[in-house]
């Protein structure tokens, strides 16, 4: 059995955009799900229940996290431009600070009492997770440049 190639830089690289596509969804959801709640609006709909959308964030930004930090992705930059290792190692402590902060919200959206105090948590972690996704591209755009 011959095994399945690894795509090419390029190739890794595309497929975390992609995943960074989905995200951007799920954040659109997220705003939609603050903008409802800040205006007591109830029942929310259902795409816009905290418990399942904060509990999709949670879940999608440790599975997209540990492909970011994989050997194939930021071990190759790495490999690539040893220069960039200390603002990875950057990136890699924000992925945990946003995985804490989204693990807490998961908290408070299993219990609908506390889905008031959720719009400016949700709406801070969302402002983090955009900075640090332009702190990616950034680093990305130095890679391929050769700044």
């Amino acid at each position: 059995m011959s095994e399945i190639p690894l795509p090419s830089l390029f190739g890794r690289f595309t497929a975390i955009f992609k995943d960074h596509d989905h995200l951007g969804k799920t954040l659109r959801r997220l705003r939609l799900m603050c903008g409802v709640l800040d205006g007591g609006r109830q029942p929310l709909p259902a795409e816009l229940s905290p418990d399942v959308l904060i509990l999709d964030l949670r879940v999608h930004l440790g599975v997209h996290f540990a492909a970011e930090e994989a050997d194939e992705y930021f071990g190759t930059v790495v490999e690539e431009a040893p220069a960039l290792e200390p603002e990875i190692a950057g990136l890699k402590w924000e992925h945990l600070t946003m995985l804490k902060a989204a693990d807490v919200l998961c908290g408070v959206a299993r219990d609908r009492s506390r889905w008031r105090d959720l719009p400016g948590p949700t709406r801070e972690l969302i402002a983090q997770l955009e900075r640090h996704e332009r702190s990616e591209s950034k680093l990305l755009r130095s890679l391929f440049s050769g700044t």
